[in-house]
Order: C-alpha cells, then structure tokens, then sequence
C-alpha cells in the first residue's frame, strides 16, 4: 500500500491546525489551506479542558497555552442574581495538565500557527477546494485558484459548513437549527469570577469564563427565532434587552453595552455524523463531523482529540488506509456522541425553566444532583491520554 507521505488538511481553524502539526511531527509532508484571506480569527474565547490539555502537551505547545490563559479547576451554577445553588470541583487534570485553561480563541490560533509553521507545514490562505477526485492509490485536488495538486490523504477540518463533508455525504447529514442562541461578549474580568459560572435565569442562562486576569467573556443561552440575523449596530440593544433579569455582574455588562461593543452572535445548531467519517482517502473531524451545545466546553476539545487521534491511527495503524481510517471514525464517534448527548439534554434542561416555580424546582434539583451529574461527565472525558 502506497504510505501517506503527503497530507492536504482543509480548515485552519483549531482542529485543522492540530491534524496539521501532528501529521508534520511525524514525518508527513502537510499542506493546510483556509478558505479566509488572512486570519483573522472571529470569537471571544475558549475553555480548554485537560482532555485537550494533554493533546496540546504531546504536540508540544502545552506551556505557551498555560501561560496564555487563565486556569481553573470549579465549575458555579447560581441563580439569577448571583445567589450560589452549587458548586462543583472538577474531575479533571492531573499532575501535569490542569482541569481547565481558558484563553482567547485568537491567541490559542496563534500558538497553533507557530508551530504548525515550526513543524514545516506549508500554509495557504484565500484558498479552497474547488473539485476532488478520488482515486485508488491517491486523491487529486483543484483548488479553487485553478492549480491541481496530487495528496495521500485529505483530512478536512473545515467547519460546520464543511465542502468536504458535502463531498462524502452530501446533504444527508446537515447542522440543524436547536431554537437556540449563544451570545458572547469579552468584558474586563471581575477578581470574584474565578472558574466557569453559569447563572440560571427564567427563559434563558447567562454566565461567565475568565480568560486571563484581566479578561472573561459573558455568554448568554436562550430562545431565538431559527436563522435569526440581528443588523451589527442593534446587537448591544438586543443582548441588553435579553439580560434583564440578571444581577451582578451582569446587569453591570448590560448597562456598559453600547453600539460600539464587540458582540457575537451564533445560533446553536447540533450535529453529529454517524461513522464512518470517510470515503477512500478523504476523512473529516472536528466541527465537520460534529457541533455540540457549549455546556461541556469540549467542542475544542474533541476537534484537538480527532485531529491526534486521526494521525496517530493514519501513521501508526495496522492494516490497509481504509482500515486506518474506520478504526479512527469508530474511536471517535463513541466519545463524540457522549458529549453530543450529554450537552444536547443539558442545554434542553436548562432552557425548559420558564417560571418562577420551575427555577424553584430545578434549584433543588441542581442542589442534590448537579455536582454528580457533572462528575459523571468528568470521569469520562478525564479518560482520553493520547
């Protein structure tokens, strides 16, 4: 069986960057290509938990991330007006790796690109894939600026809207809408916020991650209309409306919005692929295998994990490529669709509170059950070593 010396991985967003870097260590001839012009890289921050942690080590840019990001290990959950129903230690981490570092999305981006860069991996942007052509014992691409260039294998971490997943499966597995939206805002950080908090409000949660001693981000969960677009210059308006209700530090943020203030916006739409997540020598992961509801802050997380995981079976496997490849598909979906399910009945539980007397229910039920619930989770996710 030819051997894959040459690798062409399509998305440079976290997942592509890590399958980029983990191929080239290992010896592979990697191309990684991104459709935007530059990278500029939208988004407010993200939790890495130590299941990514342990990833970013054996790639070798564990210490840039601890001492780029805030580390954490407890997770809150209040109430409304900051009023604590529970607090959970997490199951996380270990000697080495904490259980949690968080950092802005764009400084995580540019730790990968060194070293992707470091590593000899060839980097594109303003380019995409325009046609791909399967064959026995390699795969041609046309690029979108008209060149055409033979690989080994293609591996395409290219999103939630991903061309190469259309190009496997086409439109029978697609992101649907949740009803859901997440709205994110990076605010100066208050010294009393000091790991993830979630604040359950009636009809929607709101909350909080610390990013750096300086810095958190505020994310709000709630209803919206499915394909929702709010113009930019009312999006300080909207999200002000939407956190009425809230206390602390919150009614803070929402009295500072104005016009100019960088809020995102994302509708929240679930998917995950049934395996296998190949064709021959194309494969995808991360998000263009699976998106989740953010409440585990694993979407990351397992983008990192497919990303080692899919070199180490491609380089390291035993038997033909497409056995590789199915071993891989079949790994992954197993820790994928845990996380798919357990975030998927949180984010339901959570927005189902729409009175005064289900946020009484649920605060007694989060009081007995919430900590274990969420060390079920821990112990799981704890599990992966690369």
């Amino acid at each position: 069986m030819r051997s894959v010396r040459r690798v062409l991985v399509v998305g440079g967003g976290v997942g592509g960057l890590s399958a980029a870097i983990a191929f080239a260590q290992q010896g592979s001839e990697v191309l990684l290509i991104e459709k935007a012009p530059t990278f500029d890289v939208p988004g407010v921050g993200l939790g890495q938990p130590a299941n990514a942690l342990r990833v970013y080590d054996a790639l070798g840019v564990l210490p840039d991330i601890l001492d780029s990001g805030f580390i954490y290990d407890r997770m809150f959950v209040f109430g409304p007006d900051r009023d604590l129903i529970v607090e959970h230690k997490f199951l996380l981490g270990d000697d080495k790796v904490p259980a949690v570092c968080a950092l802005s999305r764009r400084r995580l981006h540019q730790i990968l690109l060194a070293a992707a860069q470091r590593a000899g991996v060839t980097v594109r942007t303003g380019l995409s894939v325009a046609k791909i052509h399967e064959q026995p014992d390699c795969v041609t691409v046309r690029f979108s600026d008209g060149r055409t260039e033979q690989f080994d294998l293609l591996a395409g971490f290219d999103g939630i809207r991903s061309t190469t997943r259309l190009h496997l499966v086409g439109t029978a597995f697609v992101p649907r809408p949740s009803g859901f939206g997440a709205w994110r805002i990076q605010v100066p950080r208050r010294d009393y916020v000091t790991g993830m908090e979630f604040l359950q409000g009636i009809g929607s949660k709101t909350g909080a991650m610390p990013l750096s001693n300086d810095l958190m981000y505020l994310f709000h969960i709630r209803p919206e209309e499915p394909g929702a677009f709010f113009e930019k210059q009312r999006l300080a308006e909207l999200l002000r409306e939407r956190l009425r209700g809230y206390g602390s530090y919150v009614a803070e943020v929402a009295a500072s919005l104005t016009p100019a203030s960088d809020i995102v916006y994302g509708a929240i739409e679930p998917m995950l692929l049934p395996w296998p997540w190949h064709r021959g020598r194309v494969v995808i992961g991360g998000d263009a295998a699976h998106t989740f509801p953010p409440h585990l802050t694993q979407g990351a997380a397992m983008a990192v994990e497919d990303a080692y995981a899919l070199a180490r079976h491609v380089l390291r496997g035993e038997g033909s490529l497409d056995a590789r490849l199915m071993a891989y598909s079949q790994e992954r979906y197993a820790r994928c669709a845990f996380v798919y399910t357990f975030a998927r009945q949180w984010l339901e539980d959570e927005q189902a509170i729409r009175t005064a007397e289900d946020l009484a229910a649920a605060r007694v039920e989060l009081m007995r059950n919430g900590s274990a619930r969420i060390a079920v989770s821990d112990r799981i996710l704890n599990s992966y070593r690369p």
